[in-house]
């Protein structure tokens, strides 16, 4: 299922401690109960089949802010959100052990029923730590420190950084700032000790190309972290969304209609 016209553009953009969302009809809630759209589906366990009973299943409106929840799950595992303005929605799942943050952005359409299944991967413990940490500085200015700029290579535009807490890796988006820095970029790479690394954590320092000069001392913010949407939940893991009716979109910075993507639900 595509939201909306295939000619309209959907953007979210991420700006500190503020998301924008622009796409036609979605601010205001609708007062007609029978043009409101419901979100069902089920809950698993990491090893994808096992039902994850006592759930709480979470729907933040981009648009509006609002926030709905479910009953606790069943015993099937089977959850029920009543009441949605249409829109895209930030889906999160709380459990005794803690709480998850959905992969992608969920779409409602009026006066339909969607269905998402969902499988929670919790983190390692030392990737649960570093996230708790950075998605709390996160949800309270927008940005975290991760890092420090210790060295500068010009001709390879390359900067050792020192990860002073939580932890980058590939994909995330960065700011470097200094008293003559201030600039933003993906990380398209890492190096620690000359081999390619996909994440690093506190205490090391690692080879970072840069897209701009940098200078010793300059500081590295986390703006987004990669395959996470804003902030919704603090991070136990990944509620991984592996099927659904509902427009699926995965992606943080700029989306389009044709990135729309949907699965089939499978119970």
């Amino acid at each position: 299922m595509i939201l909306g016209a295939r000619s309209k553009k959907v953007a979210v953009f991420i700006l500190p401690s503020l998301i924008i969302f622009l796409v036609a009809g979605v601010f205001g809630g609708d007062l007609n109960p029978s043009r409101l759209g419901v979100l069902q589906g089920k809950v698993l366990a990491l090893d994808g089949n096992t039902p994850f009973p006592g759930a709480q299943v979470k729907l933040k409106h981009l648009g509006t802010g609002k926030i709905l929840a479910s009953s606790p799950t069943n015993n099937q595992g089977y959850f029920r959100v009543d009441g949605l303005d249409k829109g895209l929605y930030l889906v999160g799942v709380s459990t005794p052990q803690g709480d998850f943050n959905a992969n992608a952005l969920v779409g409602i359409e009026p006066a339909k029923t969607e269905e998402i299944v969902m499988v929670l991967k919790p983190y390692d413990a030392q990737t649960a730590q570093a996230a708790q940490e950075v998605y709390r500085e996160q949800k309270k200015s927008g940005e975290s420190l991760v890092g420090r700029v210790v060295a500068f290579y010009p001709p390879q535009k390359a900067a050792d950084v020192f990860i002073i807490k939580g932890y980058l890796q590939l994909k995330d988006r960065i700011h470097v700032k200094g008293t003559e820095t201030d600039f933003y970029q993906n990380v398209e790479s890492l190096l620690l000790e000359g081999q390619a690394i996909k994440r690093a954590y506190a205490s090391q320092t690692v080879l970072l190309k840069l897209n701009y000069p940098a200078q010793v001392g300059d500081l590295v913010y986390l703006v987004c972290k990669e395959g996470i949407l804003p902030i919704f939940l603090t991070p136990l893991g990944i509620a991984a969304i592996v099927a659904g009716s509902a427009a699926i979109i995965y992606g943080t910075i700029s989306l389009t209609d044709e990135e729309v993507v949907s699965s089939k639900f499978k119970r």
